[in-house]
């Protein structure tokens, strides 16, 4: 199973595939992702939970053959390509992103940034773009992001944990 690096978001996707579906795979971290995909194309290593946006390209081209995706519905960039977790249950994860503010901003900034930030994602040719490249645009509320980075904090202790990896 090859990664872009232990701790990576490709080597803690696979650690959890391996704790959900009870197998074991061997972990072959590489230095990048580049490298990492490129030697799953050459067959070098034989699988690889890689962020859509790095693999789309390959898998378009049929260089790369999806197995799965690893968000919790379908992407509208691979449509026929199911959900992990709906054969390995309970399987999840997706690369995401937020944007911070140092501590205890005044809350008019907070609100003026999320509806700025909320705004721009609706637009229809960024959203259009986005989706191309695979992603899938959420948006939402400060409380819905700080939940989701508690949620996704607890979920990938446990995932670490299982695997055993130590900081290089």
């Amino acid at each position: 199973m090859a990664s872009a690096g232990t701790g990576n978001a490709s080597h803690v996707s696979g650690e959890l595939f391996k704790m959900l579906a009870g197998i074991d795979m061997v972990h072959v971290p590489y230095r990048g992702g580049a490298a990492a995909l490129q030697d799953l194309i050459g067959g070098q290593v034989h699988v690889m939970f890689e962020a859509m946006g790095n693999s789309l390209q390959h898998i378009r081209h049929h260089i790369v053959r999806p197995l799965g995706i690893t968000t919790a519905n379908r992407n509208d960039a691979l449509p026929d390509v199911p959900p992990i977790g709906d054969f390995v249950p309970g399987y999840e994860t997706s690369v995401w992103y937020g944007i911070g503010a140092p501590k205890d901003p005044p809350p008019p900034i907070i609100e003026m940034l999320n509806r700025e930030i909320n705004t721009t994602l609706n637009d229809p040719k960024l959203s259009a773009r986005l989706i191309d490249m695979g992603c899938t645009v959420i948006g939402g509320s400060p409380e819905q992001f700080s939940a989701l980075v508690a949620a996704e904090t607890e979920k990938w202790a446990r995932v670490v944990k299982f695997s055993g990896a130590k900081p290089d």
